[in-house]
């Protein structure tokens, strides 16, 4: 019975091991975000999954003739859970997946305040909050650029009540730190 229970164990930390070496995912990306001011940080919990939280600056200016202009800006945050879906097709290409550059589903969670951090532009609701299930390409360059885009069907929340849309995400940036060679 020992040896037996010896062996399981020594099958089970193999298995465990193999399966921890053939991730697919990076461990942690740092991004910083250029469009939408921010910080994100995507980080691996599965073979072909990652959670990216993200931390957002959101800007808005409004003016015209015979009004004063107002502007804002908007703290947002960002939680997402992804599954890339190409990463053995890209690899059998050769093409890279460093920095997770492939193609994903995730399930992406929004929430931005209607009260300015610096500004005089109120909305006339106290928040903004968006859940969609999306759609979403993400390419890394070799020096650490990237640019993602990401849409699909949403519910938006506010003060005022709830709408369904379509949501669209577009990001371009850098990934600060090291990436996996690939």
């Amino acid at each position: 019975m020992k040896s037996l229970t010896t062996a399981f164990v020594l099958f089970f930390s193999i298995a465990t091991l193999s399966a921890q070496s053939t991730k697919q995912v990076e461990d942690g990306l740092l991004k910083a975000n250029a469009l939408l001011p921010g910080i994100s940080y995507e980080f691996g919990v599965g073979n072909t999954s990652t959670i990216n939280l993200e931390g957002i600056i959101g800007f808005a200016i409004v003016g015209g003739s015979n009004r004063s202009t107002e502007f804002g800006i908007f703290p947002g945050v960002q939680a997402e859970y992804r599954n890339y879906l190409n990463f053995d097709r890209r690899i059998a290409k050769n093409k890279n997946i460093s920095g997770n550059s492939g193609n994903y589903v995730s399930l992406l969670n929004q929430f931005q305040l209607g009260t300015p951090l610096i500004g005089n532009l109120e909305y006339d609701t106290d928040y903004f909050y968006n859940l969609a299930v999306v759609y979403g390409i993400q390419r890394t360059s070799p020096k650490g650029f990237y640019w993602g885009v990401s849409f699909g069907p949403g519910i938006f929340v506010d003060d005022f009540g709830t709408d369904a849309g379509l949501l669209v995400d577009v990001r371009l940036g850098w990934v600060i730190g090291g990436r996996k060679k690939k």
